[in-house]
């Protein structure tokens, strides 16, 4: 059976989620998050949790991810590897996208608040009633670059210890 219960049978999970390639995307992306809310606390002085799932910010958590994915394939594999070479596209893919698309998204975001609060200061009897949109959605290059440093970071160490989880 291809598809349904048949297929889940054959897949081990533990297998999956003890592999080095998941465990340095999943850890550089739980641990960026916590850096978000690590840098929050030491700029602001108070612990914001809503960091640990918010979009933006420093250090980009996608781009950690992507890169610490394609990083340790490439350490365990080699970097000339089929699999790293589809690791690297998708990050690139994703590494565009968290700089131009959803940083621009966030910006549109940012002008369309404005507008509505303007037009509502200024209108008192045609409200226009919606709620607030996102504005911290893509990331500054900085955030992008740290993101993948982190990756590449949690990719190695999580490689270079990796014998003692086996």
């Amino acid at each position: 059976m291809l598809f349904g219960i048949g297929i889940i049978h054959h897949i081990n999970f533990l297998e999956i989620v003890r592999h080095p390639w998941f465990m340095s995307a999943f850890l550089s992306a739980a641990s960026a998050h916590v850096l978000k809310l690590l840098i929050k606390r030491f700029k602001c002085g108070v612990w914001d949790f809503r960091e640990l799932k918010a979009s933006g910010g420093m250090p980009s958590s996608h781009m950690a991810l992507v890169s610490a994915l394609a990083f340790a394939v490439g350490l365990t594999d080699g970097f000339d590897a089929p699999y790293a070479m589809i690791a690297v596209g998708f990050s690139v893919i994703v590494l565009v996208d968290a700089a131009t698309l959803r940083r621009e998204a966030g910006e549109h975001a940012r002008l369309l608040n404005r507008i509505i609060s303007h037009i509502n200061s200024i209108d008192e009897i045609e409200k226009i009633e919606a709620r607030r949109l996102e504005e911290r959605l893509g990331h500054r290059r900085r955030e992008v670059i740290a993101g993948v440093l982190w990756g590449c970071f949690v990719a190695f160490a999580v490689c270079a210890v990796w014998d003692f989880w086996k």
